[in-house]
């Protein structure tokens, strides 16, 4: 036997997981701070109920893991958040909408394998049912904006309407394909104008493509000029008034060539990227997608829906080169036969929310202080007798190289410095 990972997956050491714990906190918090509640969906479904979003021809299902159980039932692991939600929504029809849920959890796809692409991944998805209004989609954008910042990344959200594309090819005359075309002008950054255009003429005349790939480069004025009763662009004017009074259109860009892929997207849709360039892939991304519930529950309700997705995979990646300390444990107490007296100081200081760990293991202070720094454990106090007798300690601090003392029956001060000390 060979002890080794599946291709695409991966054991994340407590280094990375500290990182992705500080993501995944950070989101958590805001997105409660919004009003989003939390859901747990099953990773485990019927495949039919899979693929109903998409049809079996779609290429997300040919990364379906599928299996049949004991019962032989044709089952898969869910490949996203949205397929189960939606499965959630339609078994409880008595929730009070809009309803606004947030989940963070794995997904599984047998697809492709590269840098921030992992066929066993964490999707950090927030959604909203039973809302139309343009609001909402200021609030989340507004949402991932204060998200990004808050994990020390400049967002550039790039800012499309695939309403706005499918009034262009019907100003064109184009009345077929437009699922396949408006997917080849997403794709126009990734590849050079002429493979755009060649690949435009599979479907289109070589003078009608030219002038798409002309119009998907134009801006919002002119293309509000050339299509004045278009909804996508009206929706996408409506958003830019609200973000600009918000502060916040200084963090967004209008793409109009963005559709995100998925011929679900029935409005508005964005991608977000890292303002400084030093990710290419996107960090996340959501749109309006109004059919899928509805359809799904087809029972003559409306039920319009937006959402996104924030990629806890590329963020690590993003951060990781940034990350300094990542041990969330603040202090090492060593006691030296003096258990008791370590014990009720560390839980005291963890009532206060500092992070401390107490060594049990042979009491050798240097194992105890070599241990620290190996595990990036920044302060450390060894309390024996003596500090007990003269009611004091003294606490190293293994990176500034500095000691101070403080009262061992007064932790309000030790407190304070563990707060405030640099990390």
């Amino acid at each position: 036997m060979v002890i080794r990972n599946l291709k695409g997956v991966t054991d994340f050491d407590p280094a990375v997981m500290n990182l992705r714990n500080r993501i995944t906190d950070t989101l958590r918090r805001n997105f409660e701070l919004y009003g989003f509640q939390p859901l747990d969906t099953a990773q485990l479904n019927y495949r039919d109920l899979l693929t109903y979003k998409y049809g079996e021809s779609a290429e997300i299902v040919k990364e379906i893991y599928s299996l049949v159980d004991q019962g032989e039932r044709d089952l898969g692991l869910r490949f996203d958040l949205t397929v189960p939600f939606c499965k959630y929504i339609a078994l409880n029809r008595s929730l009070k909408l809009p309803f606004k849920r947030y989940e963070i959890g794995k997904v599984f796809r047998n697809g492709p394998v590269k840098a921030g692409r992992l066929r066993e991944f964490v999707q950090c998805d927030v959604d909203v049912v039973g809302d139309g209004s343009r609001q909402i989609e200021v609030e989340l954008l507004e949402l991932a904006i204060n998200c990004y910042l808050q994990l020390g990344i400049t967002p550039e959200i790039e800012i499309g309407n695939r309403q706005l594309l499918v009034g262009l090819l019907t100003n064109l005359g184009v009345t077929a394909n437009h699922d396949a075309i408006i997917g080849v002008l997403d794709k126009i950054k990734k590849v050079t104008p002429a493979e755009t255009l060649a690949e435009l003429g599979k479907y289109l005349p070589t003078a009608t493509a030219q002038t798409l790939l002309q119009q998907v480069q134009l801006d919002l004025p002119t293309l509000a000029k050339l299509l004045p009763e278009n909804t996508g662009v009206t929706a996408v004017q409506e958003l830019w008034t609200e973000l600009t009074a918000l502060n916040l259109v200084k963090y967004c860009r209008f793409n109009p060539a963005l559709a995100r892929g998925l011929n679900v997207y029935t409005g508005t849709v964005w991608e977000v990227f890292d303002g400084n360039h030093r990710y290419t892939s996107s960090l996340g991304g959501g749109g309006r997608y109004d059919n899928i519930i509805t359809n799904f529950i087809n029972n003559g309700n409306a039920y319009p829906a937006v959402g996104m997705s924030f990629g806890l995979e590329p963020i690590t990646a993003l951060l990781a080169d940034n990350q300094t300390n990542s041990n969330p444990t603040r202090l090492l107490i060593v006691p030296m036969n003096t258990t008791v007296v370590c014990h009720n100081l560390a839980n005291q200081l963890r009532a206060a929310g500092i992070a401390t760990m107490l060594w049990t293991a042979k009491p050798k202070v240097g194992k105890a202080l070599e241990y620290a720094a190996a595990t990036q454990i920044r302060f450390v106090t060894v309390i024996g007798d003596n500090e007990v007798n003269s009611s004091q300690i003294i606490v190293k601090d293994l990176v500034g190289n500095t000691i101070t003392t403080f009262t061992l029956s007064d932790t309000k001060n030790l407190i304070k410095y563990l707060t405030t000390a640099n990390r």
